[in-house]
């Protein structure tokens, strides 16, 4: 049986128990429109899968801004302030870290919030998505002061909101890898997992309210990337629903 003959199964026992398998798909890194990013949106137009796109407000350029007000379901998360590694050597990569003052790294945030709710309006949803995915607690903690009323980052999530006034959806699903060759990850691993998730759900092994997320970084895709994430949002299947993004944060 094919990986994907396993999900269609996977999604056959959803079915069987008369419940929806709800799906999200998040993409990392947006600063300009390119031609990767082009894609995605092509993709988002054609197969009705909405987007969340994490941008770097430092970094943020006016043609994606322009760009976006011509999609419908694109949403903009907040995606740090800069991507700037901030940990000294033999620590993993963070930016939003507990090595500078906390007041610093608010600071950061704060700026890029305001940058970004200017520039998208109403399309820019307070959200956090954590470069690297890795976030002290502290700065956490803050997130509600700044306005912000959600975090994602990834693997699945051991409470749904870690703090108060914060509601946390992760991605489950990287399609790329990162550890290895830096492309993509396979379809027999990204299936698996998005598999290994959905399955994780069903059973009552994790929450099972929690949307499994779909990964992507359209600045690193290559060919085989593009034609999994072509095949994958093509799939129907009646027990599949891919989220719009407000409704993966609710926020009023």
């Amino acid at each position: 049986m094919s990986s994907w003959d396993q999900l269609r199964a996977e999604l056959d026992l959803w079915q069987s128990k008369d419940r929806i398998a709800t799906a999200w798909w998040r993409d990392d890194d947006a600063v300009s429109v390119t031609p990767a990013l082009e894609t995605l949106l092509r993709f988002e137009q054609d197969y009705k899968v909405p987007l969340a796109l994490a941008v770097i407000p430092a970094a943020l350029q006016d043609d994606l801004v322009e760009r976006l007000v011509e999609t419908l379901d694109t949403r903009v998360l907040q995606h740090g302030w800069s991507h700037q590694n901030h940990m000294p050597e033999g620590r993993k990569k963070q930016e939003l870290d507990d090595v500078r003052d906390i007041g610093d790294v608010v600071a950061d945030l704060r700026h890029g919030f305001s940058v970004l709710q200017s520039r998208f309006g109403n399309r820019f949803l307070p959200v956090l998505v954590p470069p690297w995915n890795r976030v002290a607690d502290d700065v956490v903690a803050a997130l509600h002061s700044l306005g912000f009323c959600g975090i994602s980052t990834f693997n699945a999530r051991k409470v749904a909101e870690p703090y108060k006034g914060i509601m946390q959806v992760n991605t489950h699903v990287d399609v790329i890898d990162w550890r290895g060759t830096r492309g993509f990850v396979g379809e027999d691993a990204a299936l698996g997992t998005m598999i290994e998730h959905l399955s994780a759900r069903r059973t009552g092994q994790v929450d099972a309210d929690e949307p499994t997320g779909i990964l992507t970084h359209h600045l690193v895709h290559d060919e085989a990337t593009t034609k999994f994430l072509d095949n994958l949002f093509s799939m129907d299947h009646s027990a599949l629903r891919w989220l719009r993004i407000p409704g993966v944060f609710p926020w009023q």
